[in-house]
């Protein structure tokens, strides 16, 4: 009984005493009853038979008469409760209990600048607010706190809270030290967590403010967020939408830094490219980009002449690395409304130089030596250090030091070599075939194609074919190329060098496979073609490695007719071969030579040997302070993990407070008191650049049929009041109380006797 008056009156205090008040009418009714004695005389008798006949209409306005004045009674105490019609009327902070859970949005999107402050800060604001409204009414309403960014960690001290003063404080204190973060946010998975709270809570009344930047990306045709809203209202939890941000502001983001790192080395030029998206609604022009390496910035800008609403730009440019070791690469944008995405990070680790196995099983291994000129005429220049060896290296030496490897003219391999082969391509080495008089074809069907599960990528054909000359005007180039980023500085008609290339033997694939298989596959990519349109160059994965295959020789092998398998390496296309091959080094590379790159908000995970190295960890943010974390056994995956001894499983330290964008270190000791320090970058995400605001009609449209919602303009506090949304019920109550005491007066002065 007290929730349903409680529910219904904004001073439910009152209630209760006024319905004592009516009481009072009633006794005065009684009382009033007993003020006669019977006396009975011979004039009386005329008038109790007269009465008889009047008793019953009497009786009616008597009692009429008395629900008029009860009514005033209870109309006065409603008045004074302050009545309203339904609970839904009830604002914010007066009637029943109610809680109040806040979901801030703490995506890197509230660091938007608006005037003078973030939206971050505007949205601090409107808490405080809150909170100081709700301390009008001790005793009465709740609070929690949740951030987007963790919805299911509740802030110690703020969840179900009483409103009060004590409170007020402890909020205004908690938000100064509250940061927001660099992250996206999944707002679906916070509606959702927001819901859990308030259903699980017994409270009358629940209360849903959300207080965002309602970005576009997660808001707008969002069926994940529009499920949450409909199960909010399902739930007959109101949910308050609160902007804090009032209209779309203009914004340039660098939103990638990347490069050829795979393949850097001291002294050489290593390629970059930088890329610029334009998320405002206007042309943007003359937009500058400088450059930083290890915190110096390098004497040159990028410039972007103009980059179109929506669109993006990206421009290359070269740096050279002087030492070898970690270098930290920086690009910058002028300042805007939103400063996190104005900067990338890199981490490049930089070797002396790359070495490349060459296996070459051509006597006297002229085609390596090709191969090996190619990418090493000028060490200091291309950054390579190539190995000739025999195939017996394969098999007596660890290959995961190589960043790529070339088989060329290999008959067969050995079944160990084969194997360890095969993992150092499964674990992210590169790989490259050439072919030529020496090879096997059933050999490398059976063993190396392996039914499509093997290092070869399809089936040869029994023995080799010619490529017949055509001097035909129509006939084009021997090799034709796709837009393959292996062809692309030699593709088009301003390279003419792969015209000047003749192939005259290759080797065939099998035709059943050619015309049955490949045309299905997902898994094999013929990247070039000769003039009679069979495959020429392949492209396939194995595990994490990449390899090419080219179905020709790597020099100028002779057949058995004299005739050069094809004149690539030393006739007039000889400078299209250096090209090719150094594009093709850079391509198949192994690619975890590169540093990792993370977004912020991402741990770090370290899992390694406790036979070398000691479980004390050190990670270091890129403001350079140090955390040690100890590292704890792995916990097993299979029975043979399980079987195994803590002493044999592997370690494991994690590190979680990654939300500063730039560049992490992770420290390391081996059991011999040697450090060793491995870099990572964080960058953030580029979905929180995408400044654009959803309407109130868009939002309305994601809630459905939502009928608890409702939407606040930024900067607006209207809401946020103790006067009743329901001022209409009390001037109705008024007007009732004057109409009823009318109606009391009138019945009253008829039922009492007046003389003429």
């Amino acid at each position: 009984m007290f929730t349903w008056v409680a529910q219904h009156f904004l001073n439910p205090a009152f209630f209760w005493p006024g319905v004592a008040l009516v009481s009072v009418p009633i006794l005065i009714h009684l009382i009033n009853r007993l003020h006669y004695r019977k006396v009975r005389f011979a004039a009386m008798e005329f008038l109790l038979a007269s009465e008889q006949k009047n008793r019953r209409r009497v009786l009616l306005e008597q009692l009429l008469l008395l629900l008029l004045r009860i009514l005033m009674v209870l109309l006065l105490t409603a008045l004074i409760a302050r009545m309203v019609l339904s609970a839904s009327q009830l604002s914010l902070f007066q009637g029943a209990k109610s809680h109040h859970l806040v979901l801030l949005d703490d995506s890197g999107s509230m660091r938007d600048r608006v005037g003078e402050t973030a939206a971050f800060d505007e949205a601090r604001a409107v808490i405080r607010k809150l909170v100081s409204e709700g301390a009008n009414r001790p005793g009465t309403q709740k609070f929690t706190l949740l951030l987007t960014s963790r919805p299911d960690q509740t802030l110690a001290g703020l969840s179900e809270r009483d409103i009060n003063d004590e409170l007020v404080d402890e909020v205004s204190t908690r938000l100064e030290d509250l940061t927001c973060t660099h992250q996206a946010v999944d707002m679906a998975a916070a509606l959702e967590a927001a819901r859990s709270r308030l259903v699980d809570d017994a409270t009358d009344i629940k209360h849903l403010h959300v207080i965002s930047d309602f970005r576009r990306p997660d808001w707008f045709d969002n069926k994940a967020v529009a499920g949450a809203l409909t199960a909010l209202d399902e739930e007959n939890v109101s949910v308050n939408l609160v902007r804090s941000v009032g209209e779309t502001h203009e914004n340039l983001a660098l939103v990638d830094l990347s490069g050829e790192v795979e393949v850097a080395a001291a002294g050489v030029p290593v390629r970059f490219k930088v890329k610029v998206a334009n998320y405002g609604t206007r042309e943007a022009e003359g937009v500058r980009v400088s450059l930083a390496v290890d915190g110096r910035n390098v004497p040159r800008n990028l410039v972007f002449e103009t980059i179109d609403a929506g669109g993006e730009e990206e421009r290359e440019f070269d740096i050279v690395f002087d030492t070898a070791g970690p270098h930290h690469v920086q690009a910058l944008l002028e300042s805007d409304s939103l400063e996190q995405d104005n900067v990338r990070h890199l981490a490049v680790d930089v070797p002396n130089d790359n070495p490349v196995l060459i296996i070459d099983a051509t006597p006297g291994s002229d085609q390596g030596q090709y191969v090996a000129d190619a990418l090493a005429a000028d060490k200091s220049v291309t950054g390579y250090a190539p190995t000739g060896a025999g195939l017996d290296y394969l098999r007596q030496y660890p290959l995961d030091g190589f960043h790529l490897i070339y088989l060329i003219n290999v008959p067969e391999l050995p079944a160990d070599a084969l194997a360890a082969l095969e993992t150092y391509v499964a674990e992210g080495g590169g790989l490259a075939w050439f072919l030529g008089n020496a090879v096997r074809p059933a050999y490398y069907n059976d063993k190396l194609y392996n039914e499509g599960a093997g290092l070869f990528p399809a089936p040869l054909a029994n023995s080799t074919g010619r490529l017949e000359r055509d001097l035909s005007q129509t006939a084009g180039p021997d090799i034709q190329v796709t837009d393959h980023p292996l062809f692309r500085i030699l593709a088009g008609q301003e390279n003419p060098f792969l015209d000047l290339v003749f192939v005259n033997d290759y080797f065939p694939l099998d035709q059943g496979w050619l015309f049955e298989t490949l045309p299905d596959s997902t898994d094999v990519e013929v990247i070039a073609r000769l003039r009679n349109r069979a495959p020429l160059i392949l492209e396939h994965d194995y595990g994490q490695g990449r390899i090419v295959t080219c179905l020709t020789s790597a020099g100028p092998l002779q057949d058995s007719e004299g005739l050069p398998w094809n004149n690539w390496a030393n006739g007039p296309a000889a400078p299209s071969y250096a090209v090719f091959q150094l594009d093709l080094a850079k391509y198949i590379a192994r690619r975890d030579r590169a540093l990792p790159r993370k977004t912020v908000g991402e741990p770090i995970t370290e899992t390694f040997s406790r036979v070398l190295f000691l479980d004390q960890v050190e990670f270091v943010n890129p403001n350079n302070q140090v955390t040690q974390v100890r590292a704890g056994t792995l916990e097993p995956h299979d029975s043979e993990d399980a079987a195994a001894g803590d002493e044999v499983r592997p370690l494991s330290a994690t590190f979680r407070e990654t939300d500063d964008p730039g560049v992490y270190a992770v420290r390391m000791t081996t059991q011999n008191r040697e450090q060793q320090e491995r870099w990572i970058a964080y960058n953030v995400p580029a979905s929180e650049s995408e400044l654009a605001v959803v309407s109130d009609d868009q939002i309305r449209a994601e809630a459905g049929d939502a009928e608890n919602l409702t939407i606040q303009q930024a900067g607006v506090f209207d809401w946020i009041r103790s006067d009743s949304p329901g001022e209409d019920v009390r001037w109705l109550l008024l007007f009732l109380l004057v109409l009823v005491g009318v109606c009391e007066q009138a019945l009253a002065y008829r039922l009492s006797y007046h003389p003429r």
